[in-house]
């Protein structure tokens, strides 16, 4: 019996160094995709557009043309000679010009050039002598000089009569041609209309092919090439061009309660369809407050939806019954204030942020490929 025993000891000592020794499998540990810095920014960036098949960014003073996400810098148009201080906005991007405001002027270059010889310089109270400032937008949150593709440019500015300030935002717009390296007016109009009974603040303007869309309180306009202002919707909204349809998120009012509604429409901006009505059930508390915050914040990634908030990055699901924000991966960005997100081409995605939140490994220009830029944000473990 003491020699079975001793005998079955013996095998099970064996058997669990068998299997102790054989070898074993390494978990499979999967490493994602960090965004790419672009070595040829050397400063934060305030939002970037592609025209044209080139890449143009801006700069808290200037403009980065036919810019380069790899290699060598890109070419930088300083335009600090005709910015006063600190700006409070966006400088606009184009193809065809430059635009910069001070005080009380508007200084207009041709693309590429950053000569005072070359600047058209419009005094605002020479054009409108009711004219008191211009109307800053949310530090970089929005446009705040449009210009389209045909070069015509559109400024918010504030006026007053008989020292008694006017509730509606007024707008310059400028019809422009370039030509042999010297800017020219073709057409200059004032749009002066009143729509509010108290003073209103606008919050969100941004540039489409064919209109201006400009949010002003709790209402939205439409601004044409002609300077045509036209009411599209009797409520806050922000909106999105998503292949040939403009998507608009919009509520009754930034702080009101009731429901959410996105409507689509081509892109003229007309004929709105309401696509989808979401209240608490359907629209989580949080995802409502990201999608109405007051800000140009929402982009379209490879028909996809996205959104940005400070240093978070969104994905938008929407369905008729539900919608959800699902929030992506950004390593390598290092805690930078996120201002734009852009596919560049069919594999790339160009993303922008300033240079204003604490520590910061780095901020300019980011890329990541398109195959990788949906990845929901590991849950990290409590």
């Amino acid at each position: 019996m003491l020699q079975k025993n001793i005998l079955f000891l013996l095998l099970s000592i064996c058997t669990v160094c068998i299997i102790s020794c054989e070898p074993k499998e390494e978990p499979v540990i999967e490493v994602s995709e960090k965004w790419e810095i672009a070595g040829s920014f050397k400063e934060g960036l305030s939002h970037a557009k592609e025209i044209n098949g080139a890449l143009f960014a801006s700069s808290r003073s200037g403009v980065y043309a036919d810019a380069k996400t790899q290699g060598s810098a890109s070419d930088f148009n300083d335009l600090s000679l005709f910015i006063q201080g600190e700006i409070p906005y966006r400088l606009p991007l184009s193809d065809k010009l430059m635009v910069a405001i001070n005080t009380a002027e508007v200084s207009i270059l041709p693309a590429g050039s950053t000569r005072q010889d070359d600047a058209l310089v419009l005094n605002m109270r020479e054009i409108d002598p009711e004219f008191t400032g211009f109307h800053f937008l949310h530090y970089y949150l929005c446009e705040q000089i449009s210009i389209n593709a045909n070069g015509n440019i559109l400024v918010p500015y504030r006026s007053a009569k008989d020292g008694i300030q006017k509730n509606t935002p007024d707008f310059l717009l400028l019809k422009t041609l370039v030509n042999d390296g010297k800017v020219t007016i073709l057409e200059q109009k004032l749009i002066k209309e009143e729509h509010f009974l108290g003073i209103a603040t606008i919050r969100i303007m941004k540039n489409f092919p064919d209109f201006t869309r400009v949010t002003i309180d709790g209402k939205t306009f439409d601004i044409d090439s002609e300077g045509n202002l036209e009411l599209r919707f009797e409520k806050f909204s922000k909106s999105v061009q998503v292949g040939n349809e403009i998507i608009t998120f919009a509520q009754l009012g930034p702080l009101d309660s009731n429901d959410f509604e996105v409507y689509k429409s081509d892109l003229s901006g007309e004929n709105n369809e309401l696509i989808g009505s979401y209240g608490s059930v359907e629209i989580s508390t949080l995802d409502k407050f990201l999608l109405t915050q007051m800000a140009d914040d929402i982009y379209s990634v490879d028909g996809v939806i996205i959104l940005r908030h400070l240093d978070r990055i969104y994905r938008v699901t929407m369905n008729s019954q539900k919608i959800a924000l699902i929030e992506l991966e950004n390593d390598g960005m290092g805690n930078g204030y996120i201002t734009s997100v852009l596919q560049l081409d069919d594999e790339t995605v160009f993303a922008t942020t300033l240079c204003d939140r604490g520590e910061i490994i780095s901020c300019g220009g980011f890329t990541k490929s398109i195959e990788n830029f949906f990845k929901p944000k590991a849950i990290k473990p409590i």
